[in-house]
């Protein structure tokens, strides 16, 4: 009589552990789970976050979980609801599925709007603002307002003890 064949050493434990994060990622989108927790669990699937504690993360907001490639957040950062920040993106041409995928960092102090789409490896500067619905495919320097698709800086935030646009002094 043959012993029964079990068939759990067919499978690496990484294969355990790469549908858990998948589970995570998806589950930190949904509304019941508290701002708060958000990044937290998305910690444990690999993206980093400087302050977690100081991190706002609106509902069904979207970080890729594509392997070898992270998203870095800095502290006092509002990603409000329906944000996709992607790691990769296809690139068009040939017909192949070639692809490019890279570390996107969001800087210290960075509000993203409603809906915004992040795309490539980029890098957003500390102080941002990201307006609702922008599509940000390139660098975003610190301290500007973005918008549009493609995102463009189409303003600057004046440091508090500078002039405004309205010439007068801001506190």
């Amino acid at each position: 009589m043959t012993k029964p064949y079990s068939s759990w050493n067919r499978f690496s434990f990484d294969f355990f552990i790469i549908g858990f994060k998948y589970i995570l990622v998806h589950m930190t989108r949904m509304w019941f789970v508290l701002p708060q927790a958000r990044p937290v669990l998305l910690g444990w699937c690999g993206h980093r976050f400087k302050d977690p504690g100081t991190v706002f993360i609106g509902a069904d907001v979207l970080f890729d979980n594509i392997r070898h490639a992270r998203t870095y957040v800095g502290a006092r950062v509002t990603i409000t609801s329906g944000a996709k920040i992607m790691n990769h993106f296809i690139v068009p041409g040939n017909g192949n599925q070639d692809y490019v995928k890279g570390d996107v960092h969001i800087e210290d102090g960075v509000f993203i709007g409603m809906n915004v789409l992040i795309v490539k490896p980029v890098r957003i500067g500390a102080g941002a603002v990201i307006a609702a619905g922008s599509v940000v495919v390139h660098d975003i320097p610190q301290g500007v307002i973005a918008g549009g698709v493609p995102a463009r800086v189409i303003g600057r935030i004046a440091s508090p003890g500078t002039q405004g646009p309205s010439g007068a002094e801001e506190k």
